[in-house]
């Protein structure tokens, strides 16, 4: 278990992807964290049961009131990019 970090740190789906990834996410839409487009890396810290595929995360937005109510609004298209070594990616498709 790691400390979890407000608007950086994602669940991802743990049976694809690995804890540490780092993701860029791009959801231009997505303006609860600060009014402003969301488009910032994010590493890969937690898992859900109900975050399954390889493009869905879930954005910790911290704990409290404040971080519920960001929660309860954030669904959203977004790209989400793992961000992976080159050798590790053309090692896979060979």
């Amino acid at each position: 278990k790691v400390p979890l970090t407000p608007g950086r740190s994602i669940a991802v789906d743990r049976l694809l992807h690995t804890f540490g990834t780092p993701f860029y996410i791009d959801a231009p839409t997505l303006t609860a964290f600060d009014a402003k487009p969301f488009r910032r890396l994010m590493i890969a810290q937690d898992t859900g049961s109900a975050i399954t595929g390889s493009a869905r995360g879930d954005l910790f937005a911290g704990s409290g009131d404040a971080a519920g109510e960001i929660a309860g609004v954030v669904r959203n298209a977004a790209d989400f990019y793992a961000l992976v070594p080159r050798a590790l990616v053309a090692g896979a498709i060979r």
